[in-house]
């Protein structure tokens, strides 16, 4: 099994449903048929992660935890690292600062009794920690969470900081580490290559360049996952040509490539490569 250029990345995983987003307007009815796989989902990353002897961070719902609490029970088991992604999949700066921090703590505390393990880890739905919602890191320092990866150092949809530290780094707002997910900086461009629709659109031989392009300078590289991208046979559901194009484009081809990034390179949970953070955090 090779190991690429002995750099130990970060592998983090938001454990969701595929009806948990904010860039579509689904029905309830809709919801119930993309529904309850989540559980199947997870554990089909668990074991892919297993053959490959890898480990990582997976971020979960409030909701899942609540509705699968066995699921929680065997993330820690099988030694993987528990973070938070909110109580509801929804956007930060859609919410009141007081109302966030209660919803969050509920969540964590939720988290933290199912699982019996401290949570220090947290990520925001659809990278909704904007400039509009920094206020929410000192908030998250405040209950105790000592990292964040929230911060998509680049323009998104519904979130982003084009001009964000796209290093670990440590933040001004908060006594709190930012953990960004990694991006391509070439000039003025950003381009995001590490998880989600980017992952699934950009070829491997791409990605793979971006990660040796970081792993080269010592960095780690940040990907994301979703439980679901690996799940080809979810339900098909009638939508406008948007809505098909983010929840269904390429899922036929993720488990291959992430196989390949299982297969090339090391990868470890935030926390453990905070341990080294030191040698490549960024002020």
């Amino acid at each position: 099994m090779v190991r690429g250029l002995e750099v130990r990345n970060i592998l983090t995983v938001d454990v969701e449903e595929c009806f948990h987003r904010n860039d579509l307007l689904l029905s309830q009815q809709q919801k119930e048929l993309l529904g309850t796989r989540v559980v199947e989902q997870t554990e089909r990353l668990i074991s892919l992660l297993k053959a490959y002897g890898q480990k990582g961070t997976f971020f979960v719902l409030g909701e899942v935890a609540e509705r699968y609490p066995h699921l929680v029970r065997r993330l820690v088991e099988e030694g993987f690292e528990l973070g938070l992604h909110g109580y509801h999949h929804r956007l930060i700066y859609e919410q009141k600062k007081e109302e966030f921090r209660s919803e969050t703590q509920d969540a964590k505390t939720l988290l933290e009794e199912i699982g019996g393990k401290e949570i220090i880890g947290f990520r925001a739905p659809s990278w909704s920690i904007t400039q509009r919602s920094l206020w929410s890191l000192e908030v998250l320092a405040d209950i105790g969470f000592k990292y964040d990866s929230s911060i998509l150092p680049a323009r998104a949809y519904l979130g982003g900081i084009p001009g964000s530290n796209p290093r670990i780094h440590r933040r001004e707002e908060a006594e709190i580490i930012e953990v960004p997910p990694s991006i391509l900086k070439t000039g003025c461009l950003r381009l995001p290559f590490s998880g989600g629709l980017y992952l699934r659109m950009l070829p491997y031989n791409f990605i793979r360049y971006c990660f040796n392009k970081l792993n080269k300078k010592g960095l780690p590289a940040v990907i994301y996952l979703h439980p679901w991208e690996l799940d080809p046979e979810i339900p098909q559901l009638k939508l406008n040509w948007k809505g098909r194009f983010a929840l269904y484009h390429n899922l036929d081809k993720v488990q291959a490539k992430v196989e390949r990034l299982l297969g090339e390179y090391s990868f470890a949970p935030v926390q453990e490569v905070l341990e080294d953070a030191c040698s490549f955090c960024g002020p």
